[in-house]
Order: C-alpha cells, then sequence, then structure tokens
C-alpha cells in the first residue's frame, strides 16, 4: 500500500513542503547541450525541489556550489546533489514559518484589509508581481485556475496555506 504523503499542520514543526528529489527538477533547467545548470538559476532549482531559498541567502548558496565547478562556470548535477545531500535541511521551513510568514503580511495589509487574515487574491497578484522571482499575474492566475480550490476573490488564510500544500 502507498504511504500517503505528510502534509505539516498547523502548529507543526514538519517540513512546510514536500522535498523533491533533484533528478525531478535539475533536467527541467539544465543546457540541454552541456547538461550543466547555468549559476543563476541553482536557487530556481532549489526551490522546484521544495526548498525555501530567502533571496539574501542565493548569494552564499551560489558562492558554495561554483568553488566546486569553478567560479562563474555553470554547475554540474553532482555538485548540486552533493550541496542538496549536506544542506538541503537548512533550507526547509516549517509550517510555523509559513504561517507566521504569510500572516505578517496579512496583518501589515500587504496581503489582506490590514488587520485580518482574509487573502485578498488581487493584492497577492500584485506582490508576488513586484517581489521576488516576480510571478507574472498571468501565471499567477493560471496556477489558481489549475486547482480551482480558490473560487473567489478573497480567501481565508488557513485555505490558502492548504491551497499552498497541495
Amino acid at each position: 500500500m502507498a504511504e500517503a504523503k505528510k502534509v505539516a499542520k498547523k502548529g507543526g514543526k514538519e517540513p512546510f513542503c514536500t522535498q523533491s528529489q533533484l533528478k525531478d527538477a535539475f533536467p527541467l533547467f539544465q543546457d540541454r547541450k552541456t547538461k550543466l545548470l547555468p549559476l543563476n538559476d541553482v536557487p530556481y532549482v532549489l526551490r522546484a525541489c521544495g526548498l525555501t531559498i530567502y533571496g539574501e541567502e542565493e548569494v552564499k548558496i551560489k558562492g558554495e556550489v561554483e568553488k566546486v565547478d569553478g567560479m562563474g562556470k555553470p554547475v554540474s548535477f553532482q555538485t548540486l546533489q552533493d550541496w542538496m545531500t549536506e544542506n538541503a535541511t537548512n533550507y526547509q521551513r516549517s509550517y510555523d514559518d509559513a504561517y507566521n510568514a504569510l500572516n505578517t503580511l496579512c496583518y501589515q495589509g500587504l496581503i489582506a484589509e490590514e488587520k485580518t487574515t482574509v487573502v485578498r487574491i488581487a493584492h497577492l497578484r500584485h506582490l508576488v508581481g513586484e517581489v521576488g522571482d516576480k510571478i507574472p499575474a498571468d501565471t499567477f492566475n493560471k496556477i489558481l485556475k489549475a486547482d480551482d480550490t480558490i473560487k473567489s476573490d478573497t480567501v481565508p488564510l488557513d485555505e490558502f496555506i492548504s491551497f499552498l500544500q497541495k
């Protein structure tokens, strides 16, 4: 019988996202001819594997992996696999971390009406389009429509977190 995926629950210290294997994400980003990963894509691949990499951590991580394959040079699968084996647990954030971060954004009025925990989709769409990896509005809309869980312009924070964990 297949084992069900363990989903982190409120108040839990388990990782918020399930970590996937590097072998599943690396080929999506690698150069098709050289089979190497551009150095600038390292954080994207790690995020695709379920790790939470903050902006200020990107430089440190890229510095660690480029020491192996050469400064400024593309990264091999083995180099990134070795890095993940040694460091991945440092970048697995808990449910509490995710909840607290989103709750703060709500109470600051960045993704909700100030001091509420009802996420306004329009505010969230604007925020993710302007900060960090800058997800375009049409991509954001495709993500929401793919699951069909969020059907209105607002969603309670707990429901939104459940949606993110899918």
